[in-house]
């Protein structure tokens, strides 16, 4: 849960607002989409949930209890409660070292998980999302875009999180790459005792499935708690595939937000309306 979140760039707040008081919550197991126009705050808020960003005030709770607002202040178990996946995954990783390498030293760093276990999880993750044991060996270059992104995701599921936070992560790929993503984040949240989602969209991903993402759900629950979902995008088409719920974010004021069905079928904001206008509309999993 967000609950007043307030930022602001530079050292002071004088540097300029960019975040107004915006409030939101994802439950475990739930997708929350935050959409909004390019500069509207979502990146902002997204840092902020995960304490990546410096400047900004009010208060992110994980079961009701105070995170600590940045990551130099969270203890291990905190930093694997909430991962972030970044929007260019070449970017997020080492040039120089073998993706399954990095991608299994988050279960030792963040979980104290031995190397040779932590190995073995890494490659088992990677293989679940399409990316064997030679390709995951390879250094970053060798990779395309869509598997490094996948490649980020599994490193970050390798930490078990409570909640993950995805920026923009089907930006820039191409149609087949963009359906796997969508595919592997709808397992997500998937229970792994077969619940489902909590949403509409858990019909869709009953019956979704070939490409490099298909089969069980991903397993990323901590202590068997489904892993709660927030979908930073500008694609309505994205947030109407995945999203639980829906928080439209304008000029840094979260706008309007209620379930996705409901918000994209009958908005009740002007700027939600225009939004969906821009888009020429689009298709809600019923």
């Amino acid at each position: 849960t967000a609950e007043r979140a307030t930022a602001w760039h530079g050292r002071r707040r004088a540097g300029g607002v960019v975040l107004h008081e915006a409030s939101a919550t994802v439950a475990a197991g739930e997708c929350l989409a935050v959409v909004g126009r390019s500069g509207s705050g979502k990146t902002t808020l997204a840092r902020c949930l995960a304490g990546l960003h410096r400047g900004w005030s009010g208060r992110v709770l994980l079961d009701g209890e105070p995170l600590p607002r940045s990551v130099r202040g969270r203890d291990r178990e905190q930093l694997a409660a909430v991962q972030y996946v970044f929007q260019d995954a070449r970017a997020a990783f080492d040039e120089y070292r073998p993706v399954a390498e990095q991608v299994a030293r988050t279960a030792v760093r963040l979980r104290g998980t031995d190397p040779d276990t932590a190995r073995s999880e890494a490659l088992a993750t990677l293989a679940g999302m399409g990316i064997g044991e030679e390709t995951a060996g390879r250094r970053p270059g060798g990779l395309s875009g869509g598997e490094l992104q996948r490649a980020a995701l599994a490193r970050a599921l390798l930490a078990r999180p409570r909640v993950l936070v995805c920026d923009e992560i089907t930006s820039g790929l191409d149609a087949v790459s963009r359906r796997d993503i969508c595919e592997l984040l709808r397992r997500l949240t998937v229970t792994p005792s077969g619940g489902g989602t909590t949403g509409s969209r858990a019909a869709a991903g009953d019956t979704a499935g070939g490409g490099a993402a298909g089969g069980a759900p991903v397993d990323a629950t901590a202590g068997g708690v489904a892993t709660g979902l927030v979908l930073i995008t500008h694609d309505l088409a994205v947030a109407a595939e995945l999203a639980d719920r829906i928080a439209v974010l304008d000029a840094g004021r979260i706008v309007e937000q209620g379930p996705a069905a409901e918000l994209l079928s009958a908005p009740g904001h002007p700027f939600t309306r225009q939004l969906l206008a821009a888009t020429g509309g689009v298709t809600v999993a019923v």
